[in-house]
């Protein structure tokens, strides 16, 4: 029942595994660094700015906030612009190139100023540095979620969120979530992707983006963990990395139709747009897996592996390029067809025998233990996504697809990080120290703090009222103000920590 296959190519002999090619080294997130064009474009922009300095002209930014506008040059200069290149280095560093280019950031914020202008007609003036304090915002809402967004600016000790309130204020933080617009997302996410370097194992599955509400690409699966959603074919290397996604928009998806039906269009397509090279080894299920397939995957010199369904193994021919073909008996029968192996082999693994609760021996066709192996590449990168993922929500239909995308860059980044940089963090530090590192260093901390919330004045009032433990102190403050007359005092009430004069201590507690 199952037959050898000889291939135009050796896979053994004929590429080096062994030896993959030396990983590129990541591109810059610092404009100076991206090119030389751009070190002669910013250079030629300084240029013209010093000169009109010179002669007493002040160049204002358009994309300037209110709060930037009126500071000097060098003050409002953009903080990412003054980084090193030894933050590629680092963590943040390994999310910013994954998640996109610098040229593609400036499109985000170009592109929601215009859609903020046309849709609301009001200017967003969104900058460089905002947009990746939001982005570090989301970021820190994964691993530290509250009911309601607005309680990360409160001032209340048991929602008050330090790090995220002294980096941007609330309502401006709201003005750029009405208005941030990224087009094309995964065109920006599969070009930024392509820095790692390809795996010999690769895995082709479906990736689920969860949403409720109501869209016509809108998918519904039963059987799956997350049922409702959009669905992405997703090209994974056996670790979780994934290299290229294509959303699932019917007949309207951007993937080459071969003639040999939906599930090789996707294998072959993603291939081809991902430029996978030659030597490759696919693994997919029995969505993906025809006969067909394998031949078209021995022409183009990939391997591949997968489980065949019943309905698809009628009239099985056997060409002089033969398909191992093998059906095994484990908890359910499994047909396996692959290209790859020489010969028939078995192995020897091991299976609980629930009658004797002891494992037995069992003998095991030998391509089936590189599919188990290999196989769940695209899940494992949808586990790490949905550990920390973003608990900021919107009602707009597009915003499970952004959110799910910056998960995605940063399970890369930490790959990435783990891998290539040889860092030995989990993902949630690397989460943690990417969110803190985008607050700290292009956050800007506001002035004052809003108002206080109605929980903290009805705690405070219960308080004020209980005529327990009240003593008045001297403060040696001279600045702050009475709360009851408003006039300058150094005085306080110990308990309740606010300042009031000896006259005006008993009135504002009621005694």
């Amino acid at each position: 029942y199952a037959e050898v296959m000889q291939t135009e190519h050796d896979w053994n002999d004929g590429l080096p595994f062994t030896t993959p090619p030396s990983p590129p080294q990541p591109p810059s997130p610092f404009p100076c660094s991206s090119s030389t064009t751009s070190c002669h474009n910013n250079e030629g922009q300084l240029e013209d700015r010093r000169a009109s300095k010179r002669q007493g002209v002040q160049t204002e930014d358009p994309r300037a906030s209110k709060h930037q506008r009126g500071q000097p040059e060098d003050a409002r200069a953009s903080k990412h612009q003054r980084g090193q290149p030894e933050d590629l280095l680092q963590p943040s560093g390994c999310f910013l190139t994954d998640v996109s280019t610098h040229p593609e950031r400036e499109i985000t914020v170009e592109m929601s100023n215009l859609y903020s202008s046309q849709t609301k007609g009001k200017q967003l003036n969104l900058s460089m540095d905002e947009l990746l304090t939001f982005y570090g915002i989301l970021i820190a809402s994964g691993y530290s979620s509250i009911p309601r967004r607005h309680m990360y600016w409160s001032v209340d000790n048991d929602v008050h969120n330090e790090s995220i309130s002294g980096a941007m204020r609330r309502n401006r933080f709201d003005d750029i979530m009405a208005s941030v617009h990224v087009r094309p997302i995964f065109s920006e996410l599969n070009h930024s992707y392509k820095i790692m370097p390809f795996h010999e194992w690769l895995s082709v599955d479906e990736s689920m983006i969860p949403y409720y509400g109501r869209h016509g690409c809108k998918q519904i699966i039963k059987g799956k963990p997350i049922r409702f959603g959009y669905k992405v074919w997703s090209l994974a290397s056996s670790s979780g990395y994934m290299y290229h996604m294509e959303p699932y928009c019917g007949s309207h998806t951007l993937l080459p139709e071969t003639g040999l039906g939906q599930g090789p269009s996707v294998i072959i397509g993603l291939a081809e747009q991902a430029q996978v090279p030659q030597g490759c080894k696919f693994f997919h299920d029995n969505l993906f897996t025809t006969l067909s397939l394998m031949d078209e995957m021995t022409k183009r010199g990939y391997g591949s592996s997968g489980t065949m369904r019943q309905n698809r193994l009628f009239d099985v021919p056997f060409t002089p390029l033969n398909k191992l073909l093998v059906r095994w008996k484990d908890n359910n029968i499994v047909t396996v067809a692959t290209n790859m192996d020489e010969k028939y082999t078995e192995t020897s693994v091991k299976r609980w025998n629930r009658h004797r609760r002891a494992f037995d021996n069992v003998q095991q066709p030998k391509c089936i233990s590189p599919y188990n192996e290999h196989m769940g590449g695209v899940d494992l990168h949808d586990l790490q996504v949905s550990r920390y993922h973003i608990s900021i929500r919107s009602k707009k239909w597009w915003w499970p697809i952004f959110a799910w995308s910056i998960n995605s860059a940063l399970v890369n980044g930490h790959l990435f990080y783990r891998d290539v940089i040889g860092g030995t963090i989990d993902l949630l530090t690397f989460s943690r120290i990417v969110s803190q590192s985008l607050l700290q260093r292009f956050g800007t901390k506001p002035l004052s703090h809003g108002r206080r919330s109605l929980l903290s004045a009805t705690v405070e009032d219960q308080a004020r009222y209980d005529k327990a433990s009240h003593w008045p102190i001297n403060t040696m403050h001279r600045f702050q103000r009475c709360r009851h007359c408003e006039k300058r005092t150094t005085y306080a009430c110990e308990k309740c920590k606010v300042p009031l004069h000896i006259e005006c201590f008993k009135l504002y507690h009621g005694v």
